[in-house]
């Protein structure tokens, strides 16, 4: 088993070509223009150990209807404190429930491992990215890309909270990443009984853009 993990793991290392290349994003902030933003290498992160991204949880998971369209949203938790880390393995889980699940729109918002637990609290600064994908986006009303990723620009704190700027990314950013991801899987962390599996009939927690 533990072999397994570390061969999954290691599938999702940043490589140094990708590491370099996203050292130079120009990414979108807001109306007001644009501004350089630089992630910071994962190895100067404490704490941080390349081997063991990718790791997440299922906290809250909802299928629903909008009209006529079947959406799926779920919110994860992670050890992942970089924000390359968490919108990748966010992309995986969503291409993971794309593929498993087959909803019209897949909605992932990953929130740090020390974060609340509280269904009430997973909302605000407890979302450090969210990862909205479409199979087919001529399916659904909410979006006409196939991938929207928005996230917070910080580590969280000890509480497991994000307080930064909220960074859009491009498409052909996300494409790329897209690419990278090896092996698609869903969380290692999730336990297979029917509190795990159960789907909620309740409005899912609300997303920071739709």
């Amino acid at each position: 088993m533990a072999a397994k993990k570390h061969r999954l793991f290691h599938a999702f290392r940043i490589s140094r070509k990708l590491a370099l290349l996203s050292g130079g994003f120009l990414l979108v902030l807001g109306v007001s223009g644009t501004a350089a933003l630089v992630f910071a290498p994962a190895n100067l992160i404490p704490g941080y150990e390349e081997e063991i991204t990718g790791s997440c949880k299922t906290v809250y998971q909802s299928d629903f209807r909008r009209g006529k369209e079947r959406r799926l949203i779920s919110i994860i938790s992670t050890p992942d404190v970089d924000p390359n880390d968490r919108i990748r393995t966010g992309m995986r889980i969503a291409h993971h429930l794309a593929e498993t699940e087959h909803p019209d729109l897949v909605i992932v918002q990953v929130m740090d491992a020390h974060g609340p637990t509280e269904r009430s609290e997973l909302r605000g600064p407890a979302i450090g990215a969210e990862i909205v994908h479409a199979p087919n986006p001529s399916k659904t009303m909410a979006t006409g890309r196939p991938w929207e990723v928005r996230y917070v620009q910080a580590l969280p704190t000890g509480a497991g909270l994000y307080f930064g700027p909220r960074v859009d990314m491009r498409l052909i950013e996300l494409e790329a990443i897209n690419k990278e991801i090896e092996v698609v899987e869903g969380c290692d962390g999730d336990v297979v009984d029917e509190e795990a599996a159960a789907v909620s009939h309740k409005e899912p927690a609300k997303s920071s853009g739709h």
